[in-house]
């Protein structure tokens, strides 16, 4: 007879990634999951500054907008890059001319290597008549999905974590292409 008790067992132990295999099946859903996940986030974009601003501004324009607004301080080109995670920088270039042009954003620096980028005055306003808008709608809305605010974290950390490994896994296919 065996003193082990369930109080005094091992823990079982859980399942490493390499015990359940994804089912290819399973994460085509979920890749379908997430390009409809990024339509529509672009669309609410969209459609939230069209509500808040009679600038038609491009998923690329707002991105840029809020990023260079993120803690009040200009941002270089390479750190807006970075932030919205593009390399795609003659795109994110003309995105940002075009914020000039229009005036949400000025240019701060007098050299290509100084160049930095802050919010205008009409652009921190933009900016937070979408995030008031954003309060209104989508956040109330939220606010009846049950569960959601104790799971967001874990589902940041994971979405993070995808993005590492598909930037990985895109690596290795460039890297190993004849």
């Amino acid at each position: 007879m065996s003193d082990e008790s369930p109080t005094n067992a091992p823990p079982a132990r859980m399942p490493a990634a390499a015990d359940a295999p994804v089912d290819p099946r399973l994460w085509s859903e979920f890749e379908y999951a997430l390009w409809q996940l990024g339509s529509a986030f672009a669309r609410w974009r969209r459609d939230c500054f069209a509500a808040v601003s009679d600038v038609g501004l491009s998923g690329t324009e707002a991105s840029i907008l809020h990023v260079v607004h993120i803690n009040g301080t200009p941002k270089g080109l390479m750190e807006i890059s970075r932030l919205l995670h593009r390399d795609d920088l003659p795109n994110l270039q003309y995105a940002i001319k075009k914020l000039i042009k229009v005036g949400l954003i000025r240019k701060t620096g007098t050299s290509r290597k100084t160049m930095m980028y802050e919010v205008s005055q009409e652009g921190a306003r933009i900016v937070a008549a979408f995030q008031q808008k954003r309060s209104e709608t989508l956040m109330k809305m939220l606010g009846h999905v049950s569960g959601l605010p104790e799971d967001l974290e874990e589902m940041i950390t994971r979405l993070h974590l995808l993005t590492g490994i598909y930037d990985q896994s895109s690596d290795l296919v460039r890297s190993h292409q004849p």
